[in-house]
């Protein structure tokens, strides 16, 4: 196992497209040819965790949040990141983040977060990104096809939903004539040639045409290939900021207090606004980003969050909204078990650990 094959994987679950404008998401450093045997998986991707990554003898640390997040203007490799960046030098320790393209991705943080409270019916709070779908056919020969069908597949073509290898194929016969200064792969100079071919079909977003195309063209014997790419009408996959859903049952402000204390095992919260009963629950993991007029519009009755700024608070209240912030810490620790959980189904050869660390806030 490689770490670019980690790195595709989850680049996969949460493309890095889907980051925020921002962010820096993705390989922070390291070799995506290393192998790797042993990954830890973190929040945050501290001093702490970097000393367990060297016990364990791990090749590759994933985080969250990325070490990388601010250009860096100069390197001290005797403290700080900078000497951590020289330990995982040596070391050879690749470190990689997925941090706000996960928190939008089907099945990612905010996911987590939402079932976590054991939220009922979840739908996307507000529409972050939706990808455009299109329709790749190429006529293959018969002894050719097997490997460029693969190539597109591992190049991202033929997802729908959760259902990965999609297409359809039909068999035909294509005909040509190879002119002066062809090479053709089958038949003669000047005479026309009918040969058995097979149609493939399948579907990809539209950031991934480029890379199948070359994959494509690499493995596909013919000089000239005949494929075609058409948009279709269907609307793709939406990703979303943040999650909505339905509680069990309706609770008073002090009973949805205390479930949110014993589902994300936190001591003490921050609230805000009223409510009397509470029925409907936005979630919004790590920082919110202030945008009341998404939560009104869903008309939810409370809000989850991790980092809530005073006059959002004070907005979020005067909208009626009951708002419990559970801290940064708090709403995004379940990305460690989320990600190990992951890898762990997928790459059944590579030793996962986790490292949790702590809260940088304590209460007193």
């Amino acid at each position: 196992m490689k770490c670019k094959d980690i790195i595709a994987f989850l680049e996969q679950k949460a493309p890095l497209y889907l980051q925020e404008s921002y962010d820096n998401s993705g390989l922070q450093w390291g070799n995506p040819d290393s192998h790797v045997q042993k990954v830890l998986v973190c929040l945050d991707f501290t001093q702490e965790a970097l000393e367990k990554a060297k016990k364990e003898k791990v090749q590759m640390v994933i985080s969250h949040h990325p070490i990388m997040f601010r250009p860096m203007k100069s390197i001290h490799t005797g403290y700080g990141k900078g000497g951590m960046l020289a330990d995982c030098i040596r070391e050879e320790i690749c470190v990689y983040a997925a941090h706000t393209n996960y928190d939008v991705a089907q099945n990612g943080l905010n996911d987590y977060l939402a079932r976590a409270l054991e939220l009922q019916d979840i739908k996307g709070l507000k529409t972050h990104y939706r990808e455009t779908f299109f329709k790749l056919v190429v006529f293959i020969p018969e002894d050719s096809f097997e490997k460029v069908q693969n190539a597109l597949y591992e190049s991202g073509a033929g997802w729908i939903g959760n259902y990965s290898d999609c297409g359809f194929s039909t068999k035909g016969n294509g005909t040509f004539r190879p002119h002066e200064g062809t090479n053709p792969y089958i038949g003669r100079t000047g005479k026309l040639e009918t040969v058995q071919e097979i149609r493939l079909e399948t579907i990809i977003p539209q950031n991934r045409i480029a890379d199948a195309v070359q994959s494509m063209l690499r493995v596909h014997p013919y000089e000239e290939v005949a494929y075609d790419i058409y948009r279709l009408e269907q609307p793709g996959i939406e990703y979303s900021l943040g999650r909505t859903g339905n509680l069990t049952k309706s609770l008073s402000e002090n009973e949805f207090v205390e479930l949110v204390k014993e589902k994300l095992q936190v001591k003490n919260v921050r609230t805000s606004g009223t409510a009397s009963q509470i029925s409907s629950v936005a979630v919004f993991c790590g920082s919110f980003d202030g945008d009341v007029k998404a939560l009104k519009s869903k008309r939810v009755d409370a809000l989850v969050t991790g980092d809530l700024k005073y006059h959002d608070a004070q907005e979020l209240a005067e909208a009626g909204i009951f708002t419990v912030d559970a801290g940064h810490y708090h709403t995004e620790k379940m990305f460690i078990k989320g990600i190990s959980e992951v890898l762990k189904d997928r790459f059944h050869d590579v030793i996962i650990f986790e490292h949790y660390g702590q809260d940088i806030f304590q209460s007193r």
